[in-house]
């Protein structure tokens, strides 16, 4: 398909991304600093990390690739929901919603092309992590790693230490989910909608368990298509937006919740990961953790109950917590053990039954595979 399929009309409560031109390395710097602290997106026009004239045409990337395999994910539908079956210690029943295969990337673009003449409703898309590809050498010394790797530095992240390169057909959608690194995601080829929301929405997006395969993945799955029924707290979830082109270098903070979609056929994008250091409580627990600690908080209770009275019984463990914090059973062990590390990081008594249930809303005793 040539024509590019239009942008998604957002709800007026949404934010557009902030956008600005970017000029020069030192001045990228002095407007990510801030940003980067702030934990909030931001849109470099034209960073020039990689030449994206080279890459107007689909056959460069052929060309680069054509000596080796790449991962290549095939869905039924317009969705590629991310899973990993070494986190389903929850022993979930569940069904792999995306086939994974290695192939080289003309059988890739010979499959995609299949598709749309027999107009499935399948999708193709290759995600590849480029540590080891030598056949990309060349093209890898021509990048402005200057951009990045100062960037990483002057906000205090690790240098960027991975790279995945993500090309897709027109129409496929990433379903909502987070990472837990910092994102420099660079747009190469064709346009690509994107829609993100702050890390401290974690319980208005719905987490899959953290003992599910389908672990830091929203069970909303599409902002366009949210069940409100069974998810009502996500209406009020902070929304933003962007249509990303060609050149433009987005800033995916850590944590962030973010949803993409190729608006065009075979956008290729570039992710720089850098890994955020840890808190550090050298000097003694803060009075106040901010939300971003505490939602991290928030994660960290669930893994410290599943590692405790066992991964799969994590569902039946998150009830028994919802119903002794509901009918004031304080002698509850789980509860006992929970308020232990919530008056660790100071939270008082009268806050402590809310962040609870508010964490564990919708997402326990429920059908999971109804949302993947």
């Amino acid at each position: 398909p040539s024509q590019k399929l239009p942008s998604h009309k957002w709800p007026k409560t949404y934010k557009t991304i902030r956008r600005v031109q970017f000029t020069s390395t030192d001045k990228a710097i002095e407007i990510m600093k801030p940003q980067a602290l702030d934990g909030s997106p931001v849109i470099f026009e034209n960073a020039g990390i990689i030449d994206v004239d080279k890459w107007a045409s689909i056959s460069y990337a052929t060309k680069l690739l054509s000596g080796s395999k790449v991962l290549v994910k095939k869905s039924p539908n317009c969705k590629f929901r991310y899973y990993d079956l070494k986190k389903n210690t929850g022993k979930f029943d569940f069904k792999k919603p995306v086939e994974e295969t290695s192939q080289n990337i003309h059988e890739f673009l010979d499959g995609a092309k299949q598709i749309f003449q027999e107009g499935s409703p399948d999708r193709m898309y290759v995600q590849e992590t480029l540590s080891g590809h030598s056949d990309m050498a060349e093209e890898f010394s021509s990048w402005k790693w200057e951009l990045p790797i100062r960037i990483s530095s002057a906000c205090g992240w690790g240098l960027p230490d991975s790279n995945e390169l993500f090309i897709g057909m027109q129409g496929a959608e990433t379903p909502l989910h987070f990472d837990e690194r910092e994102n420099l995601f660079y747009q190469i080829r064709g346009s690509k909608e994107i829609v993100v929301f702050p890390f401290i929405d974690y319980p208005k997006l719905y987490p899959f368990p953290t003992t599910h395969p389908c672990d830091r993945q929203s069970m909303v799955g599409s902002p366009i298509e949210a069940d409100l029924e069974a998810f009502p707290k996500f209406e009020s979830a902070a929304g933003h937006y962007a249509e990303l082109k060609a050149g433009d270098l987005l800033y995916l903070p850590y944590g962030w919740w973010h949803w993409l979609k190729n608006l065009d056929n075979m956008a290729v994008s570039i992710s720089f990961w850098s890994t955020t250091p840890s808190a550090d409580l050298s000097g003694g627990i803060p009075e106040k953790f901010s939300e971003h600690m505490l939602t991290r908080v928030r994660r960290n209770l669930e893994s410290m109950i599943a590692e405790s009275h066992g991964p799969e019984n994590l569902s039946e463990s998150m009830k028994q917590l919802r119903d002794a914090i509901k009918q004031g059973q304080e002698k509850d062990q789980i509860l006992i053990q929970v308020r232990g590390l919530l008056a660790a990081v100071k939270m008082k008594p009268v806050e402590q039954d809310r962040f609870l249930l508010d964490t564990m809303e919708g997402r326990f005793g429920i059908d999971w595979n109804k949302h993947v």
